[in-house]
């Protein structure tokens, strides 16, 4: 196909967005050195096609003390209009970067530092794909996304006329302006930072270097016995968000007995690397990000997209909670559902309050970046929230690359060519940048062996459902009971676990995703070859997917744990599923009651902030080693003052340190306890991967939320010895005893503890870790000017919102009662001067004070809270 550069705006989006096939190149190559008008970026028109004549149609925008916008209109087109409209008030600059990030045009924007991250983001996905999807949308689908770009057009239009009041400042800051926006922008940004980040994470070449060392060092045999215990695929132990009561996974996955082995047969080529998250530090979830000021973060993750590629490991997604009782446990309740999704902390924030009333729609909640689709709310009748699933939906597969020709692979029995188109990247003050993008039939090439004649391509199980999933999403919140909400589920193609309850006080869970059908003997850890034998058979139907409804215990938590009894965890190596899980920390509170109110459940989430994941688990086998030391040794001080606290961090008064020595005791312990286990066997550098103690320094705090480290999880396995969930064949102990390893890691936390606290182990207060709304986005792009950051004395374990949805409370008179808390704020405008809105941050107080605010939707509530009221006439069909 030829594509002219001067082509009129009919054409497809990828020749809109300087993506173009090959055949182009030729016409284009002679203008690189400064971009036309032409060859810039048009945005469709901000009306629907313009085949019927328009009709006026009226949409009302009511905002309240909080400036949450309420929508009312007759017709999709015009309820999103109205949508877009307002998140472009509030949101513009923020919705303009996550646009450019998502779709790799920042570089145009922000300059040449930038272009190795455009480079990453458009490798990773295929802008014709998600064009064909909107293209055989029905116009009343594209009415969502249509209507919400002609929303934010019309606001942009106003901006424009008047930049003196209405122009954010960070656009004069930055030094560019914004851009108009199309349904494939609104698409994308979904794309992007829900499906691009927390359905698309692999491990399959980091595992498979990990492997290549571990066999190297030890021998096939004994190395891929370390690497089952450090990378297994089903603990039986683990802890399960379907009860083990309530049926386990069907599905054989992984080497079977009598089958060959895709790892086992050692029919890939070694893979020396680089690992990708070699990135990762020693310390903490989020890899360097956790040691740097805000002003440093962009440049850090620029350099660990250069070296490692997208999504890097600071765009790690970072876990979610959920906890929700129904009829048999709510008290003075029917239901009650608590979500935490933990996205991060950002400013502005990474969620937008919304209420949609009018065409079928009548909810309110709050949801990322503001999709059309609302991840967290409810509609009168049901409510529903979610979790990231780290169900394993994707495979690398290693394509046997022709050495004549490095673009043709081979697959079932012929040599092929790849796919291949050319992204031109924009950046400011610089020429132009070109890169070429490959494709082979299992997905985007992403990585190349070329020494070996390899190259890497990832298989997405969701590939080519990303507007499915999204729409799926936005349809949930018309679901009225649990057989139309799981209706939606099926169609949802990402990596989520989806949460209901309702009116009548059921609840559910549903596990959802599409899944790969692999061959037998197929380990979903490491890639496999990409000549056709290994292909997937398909994937596999909804109904294999874990999910329950009313469970007999009355409850529901997840902490990004195990769907389900012998369910796989994922190829992530930071995902084990095993003996050592943090939702225990949900778990025993829930257990611990016969019901729950809304204290006790508003309870749960102030401990759950706070506690210390690792404690619980470890306890027990530090008791055991000190028992008989006389209470004079060190050692034994050190195990009775863990075992005299609550196993909570806390600094109340705000004092910059925590209130007890535990929380540098049980930090100082497990990362000398995990040096000299996993420390000294596995090889370096990939020892980096399992020294993690998980406890974040005290600078600007983590970016994500704290976990058992992986390392952790596999030590304690080890502990367990012959009682351990995963067959323990190699001692990472040497031979010694595990009382011995323990009360020498005791002496050397001691030591170092001595020496940065001083001598008197009763006085060690280690200093407290801070909480910071970053001002760049997740990818490090920034979202708002490095100033607007927000700093909080004490982080928190929470979700990035919190919500709280009670059906049948007591005066509710049948209506649903909720709440919820968008830090900091649900305005993200700066006005021209450098006045922000009063709603940027106006939500820090509550939530450092685990308060929460109303979340309305009845029309009188809304009414009775309403500050403003603006009415919009648009022209629609």
């Amino acid at each position: 196909m030829y594509t002219s550069p001067h082509a009129p705006i009919t054409l497809p989006r990828f020749a809109r967005r300087l993506s173009v096939p090959v055949l182009a190149l030729t016409l284009i190559a002679a203008s690189l050195g400064a971009a036309s008008p032409a060859m810039a970026r048009t945005a469709a028109p901000a009306t629907p096609a313009a085949a019927a004549a328009p009709a006026t149609q009226g949409v009302t925008i009511k905002r309240d003390e909080y400036g949450v916008p309420h929508i009312y209109a007759n017709t999709v087109y015009g309820l999103f209009y109205g949508y877009g409209y307002a998140i472009a008030q509030d949101r513009l600059f923020q919705m303009e970067m996550a646009k450019r990030s998502t779709q790799g045009t920042v570089a145009e924007v922000l300059g040449g530092k930038f272009v190795d991250f455009d480079k990453s983001i458009r490798a990773n996905y295929w802008p014709a794909s998600i064009e064909r999807q909107l293209s055989a949308l029905p116009q009343r689908e594209r009415d969502i996304l249509e209507g919400y770009a002609a929303g934010m057009n019309a606001w942009i239009a106003q901006v424009r006329a008047q930049p003196g009041s209405k122009l954010p400042k960070q656009f004069t800051d930055f030094g560019f302006q914004p851009s108009n926006w199309d349904a494939f922008d609104v698409a994308m940004v979904f794309v992007g930072t829900m499906a691009n980040r927390f359905s698309d994470a692999t491990s399959e070449l980091d595992n498979l270097a990990l492997v290549t060392a571990l066999k190297d060092k030890y021998g096939a045999d004994k190395g891929m016995a370390l690497f089952n215990e450090l990378k297994w695929l089903v603990n039986p132990d683990a802890p399960t968000t379907v009860p083990a009561s309530e049926g386990s996974y069907a599905v054989k996955v992984g080497p079977q007995p009598g089958v060959t082995s895709s790892s086992s047969a050692q029919i890939l080529p070694r893979y020396d690397g680089p690992a990708p998250m070699l990135a990762r530090l020693a310390r903490g979830s989020d890899g360097a990000l956790l040691h740097e000021a805000p002003a440093d973060n962009a440049a850090t993750m620029l350099a660990q997209f250069a070296q490692f590629g997208q999504p890097g490991p600071a765009g790690f997604p970072t876990t979610s909670n959920m906890w929700i009782v129904g009829k048999s446990k709510a008290l003075d309740a029917k239901a009650i559902m608590l979500n935490g999704p933990q996205f991060g902390w950002f400013a502005p924030a990474y969620t937008y309050g919304i209420g949609l009333h009018g065409a079928g729609f009548d909810l309110v909640g709050n949801t990322p970046f503001g999709y059309p689709c609302i991840l967290f709310g409810h509609n009168g009748k049901i409510s529903w929230g979610s979790t990231a699933g780290f169900g394993d939906d994707i495979d690398m597969f290693a394509e046997k690359v022709d050495p004549a020709n490095p673009n043709r692979y081979f697959h079932n029995g012929q040599w092929r060519d790849m796919e291949k188109r050319v992204e031109i990247i924009k950046v400011k003050d610089g020429a132009p940048v070109m890169l070429d993008v490959y494709r082979t039939v299992h997905g985007n090439v992403m990585q190349r062996d070329d020494a070996r004649h390899v190259a890497y391509a990832k298989g997405r199980a969701w590939d080519g459902l990303e507007v499915q999933s999204l729409l799926a999403w936005t349809h949930q919140a018309q679901a009225h009971d649990w057989k139309s909400w799981t209706a939606d589920a099926s169609r949802h193609a990402l990596t989520i676990n989806w949460y209901y309850a309702d009116r009548d006080g059921n609840i559910g869970y549903v596990h959802t995703g599409k899944y790969p059908d692999r061959r037998p003997g197929h380990d979903p850890r490491l890639p496999v070859p990409g000549t056709g034998e290994w292909d997937w058979r398909g994937l596999l139907p909804f109904s294999t997917n874990p999910k329950v409804y009313n469970p007999k215990q009355g409850w529901i938590a997840n902490w990004n744990n195990s769907p389900q009894k012998g369910y796989p965890a994922s190829d992530l190596f930071a995902f084990l599923w095993g003996g050592a899980d943090r939702v225990a920390e949900i778990d025993e509170r829930l257990k611990a009651r016969d019901k729950l109110g809304v204290d006790e459940m508003w309870q749960i989430l102030k401990e759950t902030s706070a506690v210390d994941v690792n404690r619980r688990h470890f306890l027990p086998f530090i008791e055991h080693a000190t028992a008989s030391l006389p209470t004079t040794d060190v050692r034994r001080v050190l195990a009775l003052q863990l075992a005299a606290w609550d196993g909570l961090n806390r600094d109340d008064t705000h004092t910059g340190h925590y209130d007890t020595a535990g929380p540098a005791i049980m930090d100082a312990w497990l990362s000398a306890m995990l040096k000299r286990t996993l420390g000294e066997v596995v090889p370096a550098p990939y020892d980096k991967w399992f020294l993690a103690s998980g406890y974040a320094t005290p600078q600007d705090g983590p970016t994500g939320s704290a976990n058992i480290g992986n390392g952790s999880k596999v030590l304690y396995e080890a502990l367990r010895g012959d009682k351990a969930g995963v067959p323990q064949t190699f001692d990472i102990f040497a031979g010694k005893p595990h009382d011995e390893v323990i009360l020498a890691a005791l002496g050397d936390a001691a030591a170092a503890l001595k020496t940065k606290l001083g001598d008197d182990p009763s006085a060690w207060r280690a200093p407290t870790v801070p909480l910071t709304f970053r001002a760049n986005n997740f990818f490090g792009v920034p979202q708002a000017n490095a100033a607007e950051a927000v700093r909080t004395p004490v982080y928190m374990n929470r979700g990035t919102e919190n919500d709280l949805i009670i059906f049948g409370a007591p005066g509710a008179s049948g209506k649903v009662t909720a709440y919820d808390v968008v830090a900091p704020g649900q305005s993200g405008f700066i006005a021209p001067d450098g006045t922000p809105s009063p709603h940027y941050a106006d939500q820090v107080a509550l939530y450092t004070s685990f308060g929460r605010k109303p979340l309305r939707h009845d029309a009188g509530d809304v009414n009775r809270a309403t500050k403003s009221t603006e009415m919009l006439r648009i022209e629609t069909k």
